[in-house]
């Protein structure tokens, strides 16, 4: 039951995706969007690439482990590994792949105990122990070689110090990473002091190191993510707005709860804005007789007022 439950919804929910998107497609527009997976694959960013093959996995894993327990269900309870699954998964790999590394090691070390052999890396055949060894051994000859050639370089010149970073090696290669560190660092604080006292950071340094680009790198992917989310944000909104209540169906019971809840809402904003006139109504005061001119013409009924009365007057001071 829970199987078919979580099936069935995934699927449901991959269906009505798939339906939004034509019918966005086919008016035009852009699909909304609330899940950074659901993105269009131009704007989908790190976060949606990281979902999307999450759920995958998901959705993989749920139906590989559904496949597994109806067998289990039709052999009357006998135990069906992960493994034993014809058809595969992300389960089924997984166990197969740390099921023959472990073999791959438990064969090789009998091998080597039956041929004599001292260490894992001299086996003709080598298992993930051996390749292991042989390649930490690899990496320690060339630390040997090299401070070997610096041993040597040293007594040529008389017992002169010679840094790694003067003979080819892992521990030169270190030492160099390091010096670029420490000299951008020091051109940097360089570069404050040209610039003000301002802070001049790893990335915009003048002579670029390992930290800059660790840092411009970063800044590479948290613009990336920002972007992501704006875009996001932006369709939320729209994919919010078109499935209120009240706009897809205000005359449901929800439609009619949210327009009423929004209007109760709204209802002391409206009364506050309404006392706050009423109280600069009453604080106001008469304009005293030099600010009359201030306030604006008399419209043209006036002026016919006006009009009318000199007429009157002038009809009046006749004999």
């Amino acid at each position: 039951v829970d199987y078919k439950w979580r099936s069935a919804l995934f699927k449901k929910n991959e269906a009505d995706r798939m339906e939004e998107e034509w019918m966005a497609r086919m008016m035009g527009e852009d699909p909304a969007y609330a899940r950074p997976m659901d993105a269009d694959e131009t704007k989908r960013g790190p976060l949606g690439n990281a979902e999307k093959s999450a759920v995958q996995w998901l959705m993989d894993v749920i139906e590989e482990e559904g496949k597994r327990a109806k067998r289990i269900a039709e052999s009357d309870g006998e135990l069906v590994r992960p493994k034993d699954n014809e058809e595969g998964g992300p389960l089924s790999d997984l166990e197969r792949r740390a099921v023959q590394f472990l073999a791959d090691i438990s064969d090789s070390e009998v091998e080597r105990v039956r041929s004599g052999t001292v260490r894992p890396k001299d086996m003709n055949d080598k298992s993930p122990l051996g390749n292991a060894e042989a390649r930490a051994v690899l990496a320690l000859q060339k630390v040997i070689q090299s401070e070997k050639a610096r041993m040597d370089q040293s007594r040529k010149r008389g017992g002169e110090a010679v840094r790694p970073i003067d003979v080819p090696g892992p521990l030169g290669e270190f030492e160099r990473y390091v010096g670029d560190i420490i000299r951008s660092e020091r051109q940097r604080v360089k570069d404050r002091e040209l610039n003000e006292g301002k802070l001049v950071r790893p990335k915009d340094a003048s002579i670029t190191s390992g930290l800059g680009e660790v840092e411009r790198k970063a800044v590479e992917d948290w613009e990336t993510l920002q972007n992501e989310e704006k875009q996001r944000l932006l369709s939320l909104r729209r994919f919010l707005s078109e499935r209120r209540p009240m706009e897809a169906d205000r005359e449901s019971p929800l439609g009619v709860t949210e327009a009423f809840t929004v209007a109760l809402l709204k209802g002391p904003k409206l009364v506050a804005k309404v006392a706050d006139r009423v109280t600069e109504l009453l604080k106001s005061e008469e304009l005293e007789t030099k600010d009359l001119s201030l306030t604006l013409p008399p419209s043209e009924d006036e002026d016919i007022n006006e009009d009318t009365q000199k007429r009157k007057k002038k009809d009046d001071q006749l004999p």
